[in-house]
């Protein structure tokens, strides 16, 4: 643990390692509820895909042999339908097979209706032209998957792909990671409604927003003041509750600013206290019973990074996630140089060009600008001693990345 100041990749590393191995609470949910959650172990597939051997298309089933040999063609004896259960074709006979129906014994090779002739007088049926070769058209059982394949990886978020898959298995209901519950608390005397000079909270819908995006939950405290025994008993009551738990504003040095101490008073530790980052270096994370606490900077710029950089990262992880952040690569047209011993996260826009993605910067006012998140689509990470140069590749964090 480091009571003092640490680097960008140290917190981020401090914060992972603080991750436990395994959460043992699942949901058991029905497919339709499943979108957007995380699968709470291997999905393996009961059965193979097809099942069988099946038609890929509308058209005729025969044995190729026996087709090759037939000049006039070879009677059709029947159709078969998806769902039937074919008996086997004759020898030199033909069947109408439609689209996903089961080969039948006998038969290795489909041909699409359009392309045969049939003699309605004759019962006969033949090529139009050039016989399509042995096995044309059939879908081998097993040729999707096996029994057994790994669907799902464990730490998969589900989407429409995932549940296809599972209920082609016949799935009714997956089993899923429990949200993570996380407690925002916002605190100061000048969110109170009353107060002389008023500020609105912008912090906790934003914040409670990005937690909802990664899939955990969230609870809202609010303590409109700056009492320091009032808010240690919300974060008490907050970190029974909850978790993760965090706080934005009440970190810095000033005599109003009870965060870090409240929590000291509730048996939390220091992991980190301070990062080399721009904007952000106020945050701060505290660590009790193997529950964290990110305590945000008060100012939203900074602390929608913080919680982009830091906060995300760790609930990703907490739930299991297999797929972290996406970065997305694009050639940058401005020269930035970072301040000496300092990590900065820059916002940009990404607009498609001939060679890919340009990355432009997009000029902000500084830490507690929030207008600046609308007009940029990504961030992107400049560290220390490494300025970025116009023409350079580099990878950004799209903000809508989950």
């Amino acid at each position: 643990m480091f009571t003092g100041m640490v680097d960008y990749a140290t917190a981020l590393q401090l914060i992972l390692a603080c991750v436990a191995p395994e959460r043992e609470h699942h949901d058991v949910l029905p497919l339709s509820q499943l979108s957007g959650r995380i699968a709470a172990q291997d999905i393996l597939a009961k059965e193979p895909r097809p099942v069988a051997d099946i038609s890929a298309m509308d058209g005729y089933a025969f044995s190729h042999a026996a087709m090759a040999s037939a000049s006039a063609g070879l009677p059709v004896v029947g159709q078969s339908v998806a769902g039937d259960m074919p008996a086997p074709i004759p020898s030199g006979a033909a069947l109408a097979i439609l689209t996903g129906s089961r080969i039948p014994s006998g038969a290795d090779c489909v041909m699409a209706g359009e392309r045969m002739q049939y003699d309605e007088h004759t019962g006969l049926v033949k090529p139009l032209q050039t016989l399509a070769a042995q096995g044309a058209n059939i879908r081998k059982a097993g040729e999707e998957f096996t029994q057994g394949t790994v669907l799902v990886q464990r730490g998969q978020v589900l989407d429409w792909r995932h549940i296809a898959l599972m209920a082609s298995q016949g799935m009714t209901h997956g089993h899923v990671m429990k949200p993570i519950n996380v407690a925002i608390i916002a605190n100061g005397a000048e969110l109170a409604p009353d107060a002389a000079d008023s500020r609105t909270d912008s912090n906790t819908p934003m914040l409670a927003a990005m937690v909802a995006s990664v899939g955990a939950e969230s609870q809202t405290y609010q303590v409109y003041s700056d009492d320091a025994e009032e808010l240690e008993k919300a974060l008490s009551k907050a970190w029974n509750a909850a978790d993760v738990i965090v706080t934005t504003g009440g970190i810095s040095v000033g005599n109003t600013d009870n965060v870090l101490d409240a929590l000291k008073n509730i048996g939390a530790e220091t992991v980190f206290r301070g990062v080399k980052i721009r904007p952000g270096k106020p945050l701060s994370v505290m660590q009790r019973a193997g529950k964290l606490a990110f305590c945000l900077p008060g100012n939203p710029g900074a602390s929608a990074i913080c919680a982009l950089a830091f906060l995300l990262p760790y609930l990703r992880a907490a739930m299991g996630k297999s797929n972290g952040m996406t970065l997305q690569p694009g050639v940058v047209d401005f020269d930035f140089n970072p301040v000496c011993d300092t990590t900065h996260f820059v916002p940009v826009r990404c607009l498609p060009s001939q060679n890919g993605w340009q990355i432009s910067h997009v000029s902000s006012v500084g830490a507690s600008d929030i207008r600046v998140f609308t007009q940029a689509t990504a961030l992107l990470r400049v560290d220390a001693e490494k300025p970025v140069v116009s023409g350079q590749v580099c990878w950004v964090l799209p903000l809508q990345s989950r």
